[in-house]
């Protein structure tokens, strides 16, 4: 009779895997962080945040 089980996945690939997609969410918030603070440099707190909730507005309709 032929085995059925799924075939195991490599545990050290999965585990890469994980890092490298936390590694990425961690670099994208720090880059973010990063325009936020250059738009503060050039604009009013308001106006950064009139754009940043304009720009969540967006995502959340078109998400």
């Amino acid at each position: 009779m032929p085995d059925r089980r799924r075939p195991s996945k490599d545990p050290l690939s999965e585990l890469a895997a994980r890092e490298e997609a936390m590694y990425l969410r961690r670099s994208s918030t720090r880059f973010l962080e990063c325009a936020i603070h250059l738009c503060v440099t050039h604009m009013t707190l308001q106006e950064v945040a009139d754009l940043l909730e304009k720009e969540a507005a967006q995502l959340r309709h078109f998400g």
